[in-house]
């Protein structure tokens, strides 16, 4: 039976499951934005085998070489630094927000290895220092700026991940590109902090800028970003996304992004998989550059190809992972229309690794896109009725009234908006099924079917009503409307 759920969501929220319990930083939603535009993913490691020349050996283990840091920018003051070039399509230069992120494994500034009883030992002093927050950014014309960002985690503060101590910190910089005259060009971050030499499962660090921008020529999309430090290892990691809307008709297109650190090129049997809700189980993700079963390989993709726009450009990236891909979505057969969400799970036998970054960004219902103004509607969370009823029924008074020619002035409880008049009648019928009896209005402005359940020039009525419905499980949210007031 087709299930329809209701359009609009103003609480912000994105399922963030695992299936056991995690080491490290459970993941929190950092932005969420709607709008008619798109995302570029850039970004580089910061420690290889050499500090300018690419590497590109991909048949070696991470810990058998000895790490040092990436410094290209020929600048005596900086003791790190690599680079990415980020090209923005035309038409796109309006910044709606852009995130920057570093990641590195940092137990002791340098280590050692030994041999002992044909075992291998790893040494280093255990000593290191805390201020991994604070880096150089550089932008295509501009000199360096000093980067304070958010410590997101440091596993040197604590006692988990003993063998490495990662860590991984973030900063808003939407201000600073809004501000550059020049945004196509090449990117440069500087000091970031690691391990150099040898350490029990190899060193590893980098960067990453994600950039969401507006274009007009663009369908409505949904973004959401979020951070936080897990491990995948040999327990599986769910990650659920939602409080978006697709489309009732038409194919939709989505995309992830993800930055992870540890992974092995040459181990395999690391995953990522998405829910597929034809056939009811998770499908495994791949490219030609990411098997199935070793989608997290020490590199740097933008779908099906090596992102090579850097310096250095290394193949190899030594356990520093990029991907930003379009999910394969045949037939609306991963996300179909009027789906509100999207489920994906990593997970690894041999080969562990650490997600610090996730982006997600589906086209969505114009519709969603359209209505996501508060001041012109209401809804009311069942979770919030300890709140006066007086303060909830005086915002309804205070929203912004709506025109609808031909229409009685009230206060209306809207259950759900369509574009396709065939699915404004199946919800109606659906509704009726379940006892109840659905009114319509066609919004002239932009040929929409509303489905509207009360109407009231009383906005005590239209609100008790509210919060009644709000309880019934196919009524997630409703939400007031005020028209010709």
């Amino acid at each position: 039976m087709l299930r329809f759920k209701p359009l609009f969501f103003l609480c912000l929220f994105v399922g963030i499951h695992f299936g056991y319990a995690q080491e490290g930083l459970n993941f929190s939603v950092n932005n969420q934005l709607y709008l008619k535009g798109n995302s570029a993913l850039i970004g580089n490691n910061i420690v290889s085998e050499d500090d300018v020349e690419p590497f590109d050996d991909r048949s070696t283990f991470n810990d058998k070489i000895k790490m040092q840091f990436i410094d290209v920018d020929n600048d005596k003051s900086t003791f790190s630094s690599s680079q990415a070039v980020l090209t923005l399509p035309k038409n796109s230069k309006k910044i709606a927000y852009a995130a920057l992120y570093w990641s590195a494994v940092y137990k002791y500034d340098k280590g050692v290895k030994r041999t002992l009883n044909n075992q291998i030992i790893y040494k280093g002093n255990d000593e290191r220092t805390l201020d991994v927050n604070n880096i150089l950014f550089k932008t295509p014309k501009g000199e360096y700026t000093p980067i304070k960002g958010l410590n997101v985690y440091d596993s040197y503060l604590n006692s988990t991940f003993n063998d490495s101590k990662p860590y991984v910190c973030y900063a808003d910089i939407t201000e600073i590109l809004q501000n550059t005259d020049t945004l196509d060009g090449n990117y440069t971050v500087a000091n970031i902090k690691a391990t150099e030499g040898y350490i029990s499962g190899g060193c590893s660090g980098g960067w990453l800028m994600y950039v969401i921008y507006e274009n007009p020529d663009e369908k409505p999309k949904y973004f959401t970003t979020y951070n936080g430090f897990i491990e995948v290892n040999k327990k599986p990691v769910d990650i659920t996304f939602a409080d978006f809307k697709t489309d009732e008709q038409g194919d939709i297109k989505t995309a992830l992004s993800i930055g992870t650190l540890e992974g092995d090129s040459k181990l395999k049997t690391d995953m990522c998989t998405v829910f597929d809700y034809n056939k009811n189980k998770y499908v495994p993700l791949s490219t030609p550059l990411r098997p199935e079963n070793n989608f997290f390989n020490s590199t740097i993709t933008i779908d099906n190809k090596y992102f090579k726009d850097r310096t250095p450009n290394s193949m190899n990236t030594l356990g520093f992972d990029l991907v930003k891909m379009t999910l394969p979505n045949k037939n609306n057969n991963i996300l179909s229309n009027n789906s509100s969400e999207l489920t994906i799970k990593l997970k690894t036998k041999a080969d562990r690794f650490f997600l610090f970054f996730v982006a997600f960004e589906t086209e969505i219902s114009p519709i969603y896109l359209e209505n996501k103004n508060d001041d012109y509607y209401m809804t009311v969370d069942i979770d919030t009725y300890a709140l006066p009823q007086n303060e909830d029924v005086l915002k309804i008074e205070k929203l912004k009234t709506i025109s609808i020619p031909n229409l009685e002035p009230g206060y209306y409880l809207v259950t759900n908006v369509f574009s396709v008049e065939s699915n404004a009648e199946n919800w109606k019928q659906f509704l009726r099924e379940k006892g109840h009896t659905p009114r319509s209005y066609k919004n002239p402005k932009n040929n929409w079917d509303y489905i509207y359940l009360e109407m009231s020039e009383d906005p005590n009525v239209v609100y008790l009503k509210q919060r009644e419905l709000s309880r019934l499980d196919y009524f997630e949210d409703i939400w007031v409307l005020k028209i010709n007031m």
